[in-house]
């Protein structure tokens, strides 16, 4: 096997030992020695390919990030290219997948937790956020004025964020598909609010 599919091989192994150790030990107890452990790869080799603890949270960061925004894209492709079944495509996305895993929820939570601690995980965060409401900014100009398409964007990811939160955190009150549901009522409710102001 080529040296490269080697490593891409082992980063992933090294990742999904990150999840599954976060999700059992939570984030101060996801030592390197643990990770190594479950991902049966040795210590030596978490240094070599991510530097460290802290590198290797990054790169399980950003693993995380990149499968948001692959389920958007496949969702996005599924449906008809108009604004506003993009945008149902990115509700659907942030609720579907890998980000509703019980496993992904607990580290996600972790990160946003130790992001407080850490500017390079804080500047993925925001990296994050950034990118949700500019794609929701995006299709909205297209379905009503740029002002309320910024308001109505900024309450979206509100509102995406905070049911993913709540769900994550207060099993059996919200389930994702209630929080997908809500998410576009709320979508059309402010289409047909702005399309009949604007007669």
């Amino acid at each position: 096997m080529a040296r490269v599919g080697v490593e891409s091989i082992r980063r992933q192994q090294l990742i999904d030992a990150t999840l599954e150790v976060i999700e059992i030990h939570g984030f101060q107890g996801a030592t390197i020695g643990k990770i190594a452990a479950a991902s049966e790869l040795s210590v030596g080799i978490v240094s070599h390919y991510f530097g460290g603890k802290q590198g290797l949270l990054e790169a399980t960061m950003r693993y995380l990030l990149s499968c948001l925004q692959e389920d958007a894209s496949k969702l996005m492709a599924g449906q008809p290219n108009t604004p506003r079944e993009c945008l149902m495509a990115i509700v659907d996305a942030n609720f579907s997948g890998v980000q509703t895993h019980a496993q992904s929820a607990k580290t996600w939570l972790a990160f946003w937790t130790q992001a407080m601690h850490s500017p390079e995980l804080m500047r993925l965060q925001r990296v994050n956020e950034r990118r949700l409401l500019s794609n929701l900014i995006f299709h909205l100009r297209k379905l009503m004025p740029g002002e309320s398409a910024q308001a109505t964007a900024q309450t979206l990811a509100a509102m995406i964020d905070g049911f993913w939160l709540r769900a994550a955190m207060s099993e059996g009150r919200i389930e994702p598909d209630q929080a997908v549901a809500l998410c576009k009522t709320y979508i059309d409710q402010a289409i047909k609010a702005n399309n009949g102001a604007s007669k």
